[in-house]
């Protein structure tokens, strides 16, 4: 799960049409013009030029691809880190979040790359006996993008290094299952509303140790 080299990411990765092409169309026509005006006026202009601007469209290309591969490496990671647990994989599972306010962070000034952003519309779950991992993404606008995963914990015993939340109950409606959370980025608590596989993750919440500790609603 999500173990594709930076390389592999680049080719399976679908950013949106706003995020890459503007900058592909504006890159193919100051090269146009460097050649056109270059083999009027100085031949040099027409080939360096073009050649500095291909280096620098390519590194800033390199850093966009490099943001996006961060939270989809990070899944990666934890997914490593819990080799050897006994888990459940449930993937796609459509999602409503609410009460999300990103600038209702404790810390909003120092910029980490390692908060969650909570605007995702889809995630793929990883259930260990002592927590939940959380992969949010998203498909809008056409393209593909990664929420930096969280483990949402039982109690404190974390089984990743990744961010850190806590589940602080639970409810079922409309055959949906709710969990209550509390980011410890975040001031106000934060609603995760399941759409699919919800007997999975009732079953998986009904367990015996987890119905112990979280409290049904």
């Amino acid at each position: 799960m999500r173990q594709e080299t930076f390389f592999q990411f680049i080719k399976k990765i679908k950013p949106p049409f706003f995020f890459t092409w503007p900058l592909n169309i504006g890159y193919l026509i100051i090269v146009a013009v460097l050649i056109y005006q270059g083999s009027k006026e100085n031949i040099g202009v027409a080939i360096v030029g073009p050649l500095i601007l291909t280096m620098g469209f390519l590194a800033m290309k390199l850093f966009i691809y490099g943001n996006l591969f961060k939270p989809y490496n990070a899944g990666g990671e934890a997914f490593k880190e819990l080799k050897g647990k006994k888990i459940e994989v449930l993937e796609n599972i459509s999602v409503y979040i609410k009460g999300f306010d990103l600038f209702d962070q404790k810390n909003s000034f120092l910029p980490n790359i390692r908060k969650t952003i909570y605007d995702f519309d889809k995630v793929d779950l990883v259930l260990t006996e002592q927590s939940m991992v959380l992969l949010g993404k998203s498909e809008n606008f056409g393209g593909e993008a990664y929420a930096y995963p969280v483990e949402i914990l039982i109690d404190k015993q974390a089984l990743t290094s990744l961010p850190k939340a806590q589940i602080k109950g639970w409810e079922q409606s409309n055959n949906r299952i709710n969990i209550q959370i509390e980011d410890y980025q975040y001031k106000k608590p934060i609603k995760i509303d399941f759409k699919d596989k919800t007997e999975e993750i009732k079953r998986w919440l009904t367990s015996p140790w987890i119905q112990r500790t979280v409290p049904r609603k």
